[in-house]
């Protein structure tokens, strides 16, 4: 019987010490993950508003010069509060800061939970928004780098535009001629190597013309 007690020990002392090690390779696999989530949903976003722009044309034909604003694109931009957060919408109203630029109502829908993909306020989003877009309370996002303002705007030919800004719209000069690299720097130690460093950031490129977008070193995604 003592044999059998002990030899039943040793197994669940085994079992304990199996059970420990896959706990710490899932929360390492768990801890590589928030990065791969954060780059795949963000890269998913910009290729639904290429997606958008190809299907819904917003392109204007009454030579305002402000057409550029009509276009589904997607923004990256810093809160008041230091956080980041972005959007994936159009402004068909073409207003510059007024109360219907790129509101609400013209965003895009996130597949994934059915709510916009806005932030009215990045300290407190709305029922109606969804939660992704804050990048850095979502994904522990803090700073994003690259392109012009971060913002990647795509015309009903899918082309990339480098922002919905203007000056003589008309002329198509902000069309996008070198590829925008995003690079994105997370707060947390993702590869769990206990530093926070460039081995914890993510980049996802957006190919001149062709608006192709991918995340550097899984361009095959």
């Amino acid at each position: 019987m003592k044999n059998k007690s002990a030899f039943t020990m040793i197994e669940l002392v085994f079992v304990i010490v199996v059970l420990g090690i896959l706990a710490s390779l899932a929360m390492g696999r768990m801890d590589r993950d928030l990065r791969q989530e954060a780059a795949s949903t963000i890269l998913s976003h910009i290729r639904l508003a290429q997606q958008l722009a190809l299907n819904d044309n917003k392109h204007r034909s009454d030579n305002d010069t402000r057409w550029q604003r009509a276009y589904w694109n997607i923004h990256i931009r810093p809160c008041r509060n230091g956080d980041w957060s972005y959007r994936v919408s159009s402004n068909t109203g073409l207003d510059n800061g007024g109360p219907n630029a790129n509101a609400k109502q013209e965003s895009a829908i996130n597949p994934i939970d059915g709510k916009y993909l806005w932030s009215s306020n990045c300290d407190n989003l709305a029922s109606n928004e969804s939660p992704v877009v804050h990048l850095s309370k979502k994904f522990g996002i803090s700073n994003v780098e690259g392109c012009r303002n971060r913002q990647i705007a795509f015309d009903y030919l899918g082309r990339t535009h480098t922002t919905t800004a203007y000056n003589n719209g008309a002329n198509f000069e902000n069309i996008m001629t070198n590829d925008c690299n995003l690079t994105f720097t997370l707060s947390t130690d993702v590869n769990n190597d206990g530093e926070v460093n460039n081995n914890d950031n993510f980049i996802i490129t957006i190919k001149a013309e062709t608006g192709h977008a991918f995340i550097v070193g899984q361009e095959d995604l």
